[in-house]
Parts: C-alpha cells; structure tokens; sequence
C-alpha cells in the first residue's frame, strides 16, 4: 500500500502582493474562499481536508504534461504558478521565483499560464508550444519573455526565441486546450 503524506502545493495566485500594497479581503459569500484560509495551511492540502479536489488537483496541477516545469526532478516541494506574460506582478514573481530555485534545488515550479481574457495568448501558446518540442529550451524563453519590459508582442516573442535559440515556425494548435484547463482550475479553485 502507498503511503500518502502531506502533498504539498503552495498556489501562487496571478497577484503578487508586495509589503507596500493592501491585501484583498475574501469575498464574504464564499467561506471557502482561498484568502479565508490561513497561510500556514494554504501550503499543506490533504485529501482528507479537499476530497472533492484530490484527484482534480493532481490530475491537472501536478501530472499535467502540458504544465512546463523547472527545477527539481524529484522535488520535495512544487510551486504551482499561475502566470500571464504580460502582467507586471508576474514579472517580478518570476524573478522571485528563479532566485529561490537557484537557492533551493529540491523545489520544482510548475507553470499554469493564465494570460486575462482581455490579452492576446499567443505569448503563453508559443511558451506551451516551445515546452512541447523544444523543452530543453522551455526556462531560456519563458525568463527571456518574462524579462521584456512593455506589453508582449510578435516582435518580443521573437526576440525571446532568438535569445532561447528556439527554432519553430509555428504555434502549435493543440495549445489552446490547455489554456482552457488554466482557466477552469482557476474558477475551480477560486483564484
């Protein structure tokens, strides 16, 4: 019989709040809402604690082959992303991120991309499109991405591909069911 311990998943929000900024209050008709939850136990979910989300979660947060991952093989810790190329807050939790990776090499991030329904997704399908061919070349993109200042664009994609030495002609079509899945476990887990 396996032994399940604690799984451990910390789910970082496409928000990044920094010390000078207010945090949101949970929505008062959702007791269940995230931000409700104490930080301590925002890291730690269990089956017995989530039973109706064990086997969403694993199944589309942790064993998603379409989610790119980077750092450990075997982690003791994976951080789930969820990250839209675009977005300010993003930017600098990627920074964030790279840093405690290098830091600390049994954690592994898993990205979730997550571009806002107002913003163009070619970014996020072209990042989905790399870690589908070219995986090797996956981390070099996604920080020359995540370091462009301004809005992305075909240019800045461009660039990023030549800076990651990514040579693809075209962005995949089977990239946009995986955006669809971000979106639901986003609904799904109320972020």
């Amino acid at each position: 019989m396996e032994r399940v311990t604690v799984l451990k998943i910390l789910i970082t929000s496409m928000m990044l709040m920094t010390g000078s900024q207010a945090y949101p209050k949970p929505p008062a008709d959702r007791p269940h809402h995230f931000l409700h939850v104490p930080l301590s136990e925002l890291v730690a979910f269990t089956p017995e604690r989530v039973p109706e989300t064990e086997t969403f979660v694993r199944r589309n947060l942790l064993n998603d082959p379409w989610s790119p991952r980077t750092g450990a093989k075997n982690p003791v810790l994976t951080l789930v992303c969820f990250t839209d190329y675009n977005s300010r807050p993003c930017r600098q939790l990627d920074a964030s991120l790279s840093r405690l990776i290098r830091s600390n090499p049994r954690i592994a991030v898993t990205y979730k991309f997550a571009p806002s329904p107002r913003q163009p997704t070619e970014a996020a399908r072209m990042a989905l499109t790399v870690w589908q061919f070219q995986p090797e070349k996956f981390e070099a993109f996604h920080h020359a991405l995540m370091a462009y200042e301004g809005m992305i664009d075909g240019y800045s994609i461009r660039a990023a591909m030549r800076a990651a030495d990514v040579h693809i002609s075209r962005v995949s079509p089977d990239t946009l069911s995986p955006l669809a899945v971000n979106r639901s476990l986003i609904m799904k887990l109320s972020l």
